[in-house]
């Protein structure tokens, strides 16, 4: 589903990702943990090539795509690759100007070609399978964050991706709305659909991911099963770092 060899992403001189490698088999789940600026989310974000890698090879899906000096993908390689997936981000990112119902329809429209019909009860459904069926009519502004974030998530399902990126998605999150997010999550994964997830969320990676990162200074230091990283981590960086979260937790 995922494979990436030898990913490699600087800014400017700041070398963000230093020669990252992982699979990631169809209708698993991907958890990416670590400190602030680790490259996490860099990692993330060339999934979908909104960072696209400067060296390296990736593939989602079908789709497969090498990067390096003189070697760049063409636009229609890269929508390809896009199409692959949706993108959940922590701010929701929301059209102000369009109802929860317009805002999954969107891309169903203007991406996919589909009819407005169509794309409505596609819509309808997503609603429904988030919780949010009663809210199709309502502005992002009338929605609470977790309903907000709900949204999102349907959205980002409307375009029936091979596997969805969710970006910190309870970050900005009041906490006591953080659980109806994380539930939603658990019953698409559930259900079987490829994720990969950056969270600072322990319990929920413990309980929903097949597989877990720990990134730090853009490179994994840590992989494996949540009982392998959560519970028996093998390198002393990735024990600070998991006794600070957890201590930073009580």
């Amino acid at each position: 589903m995922i494979e990436v060899h030898n990913l490699h992403k600087s800014f400017g001189s700041l070398e963000v990702l230093k020669g990252v490698d992982l699979t990631l088999d169809k209708g698993k789940v991907l958890v990416i943990i670590g400190p602030s600026g680790s490259g996490k989310t860099t990692l993330l974000r060339c999934f979908n090539l909104l960072e696209q890698p400067d060296q390296g090879t990736l593939r989602v899906g079908e789709v497969s795509l090498e990067f390096g000096d003189g070697i760049k993908p063409k636009k229609d390689q890269i929508l390809k690759l896009r199409k692959q997936s949706g993108m959940v981000f922590q701010s929701y990112n929301l059209f102000p100007h369009m109802t929860a119902l317009e805002n999954v329809m969107e891309a169903q429209v203007t991406v996919q070609k589909k009819s407005k019909d169509e794309a409505r009860s596609h819509a309808l459904e997503l609603l429904d399978k988030v919780g949010l069926r009663d809210k199709a009519d309502s502005y992002p502004h009338k929605l609470s964050g977790g309903q907000q974030q709900r949204v999102g998530i349907a959205r980002a399902m409307a375009v029936d991706p091979e596997v969805l990126l969710f970006d910190e998605p309870t970050s900005a999150l009041d906490p006591e709305l953080v659980g109806e997010v994380l539930r939603v999550m658990k019953g698409l994964a559930a259900e079987g659909m490829t994720m990969v997830v950056v969270t600072h969320e322990m319990k929920f990676a413990a309980e929903v991911a097949d597989q877990i990162i720990l990134v730090d200074g853009g490179r994994i230091i840590e992989k494996g099963t949540p009982q392998e990283v959560l519970q028996q981590p093998k390198s002393p960086r990735a024990a600070q770092f998991l006794n600070i979260l957890t201590e930073n937790k009580l």
